[in-house]
């Protein structure tokens, strides 16, 4: 699959940002993260990031020579893989964890394109020694990690309000710091050479060539 110069360009900005710089961006396009300030965003991503990462490094100890699918068995969560359609709306899902019973589940049709194009130099630049499954195992891997510990959500530590009478607030919390931090746990868990947020590039051309 060849790139356009432009389009080359801005792969190269994705594959060089850092974790903060893709993280920030992932929040501002949560439709919630507006209300907080600057700062308040700035230490959202850096809490979400050190979250995945000290999450990872917790794992690693446990497991230190596994790989994300033997991760998940010898915790007792199954990994499955469908071949359900990976559209849903505008969505195109790779994988889902799924809570009850917890499982994650892969989108066999919704990886293929990605792999397909994912070869060579460009896989070893965002990849390292990874594959897509892997990464995807890990992402979800996190959220089963979240879901099962008694700690505070990453998304419910900072809850900007939607709505204000008196002294009541309506608050809600911001979904994409678990995706920040899930990210950050496949980066560190894996030692990927970026954050998966750079595979959004990636992502967009492999499923208009499909």
């Amino acid at each position: 699959m060849a790139l356009a110069a432009a389009d080359a360009e801005r792969f190269t900005e994705f594959e060089r940002a850092s974790p903060e710089a893709l993280g920030l961006l992932m929040l501002q396009a949560d439709p919630h993260a507006g209300r907080l300030d600057r700062a308040t965003q700035l230490a959202a991503v850096s809490d979400a990031l050190a979250d995945g990462i000290a999450a990872a490094g917790n794992l690693r100890a446990r497991f230190p020579a596994s790989g994300p699918e033997q991760i998940a068995r010898e915790l007792g969560l199954p990994v499955e893989t469908t071949d359900d359609d990976p559209m849903v709306g505008s969505i195109w899902r790779f994988a889902e964890y799924r809570p009850r019973p917890p499982r994650i589940v892969l989108y066999r049709r919704g990886l293929s394109p990605l792999e397909r194009v994912l070869t060579g130099s460009r896989a070893v630049q965002l990849l390292g020694e990874a594959t897509p499954r892997d990464i995807f195992i890990a992402h979800e891997l996190y959220h089963h990690i979240e879901s099962t510990r008694p700690d505070v959500p990453i998304a419910r530590r900072y809850q900007p309000t939607l709505f204000r009478i008196g002294n009541w607030h309506w608050r809600t919390g911001i979904a994409a710091l678990a995706e920040i931090a899930a990210g950050a746990f496949a980066q560190a868990l894996l030692e990927l050479p970026c954050h998966p947020k750079a595979l959004d590039f990636v992502v967009l051309h492999a499923i208009a060539v499909t």
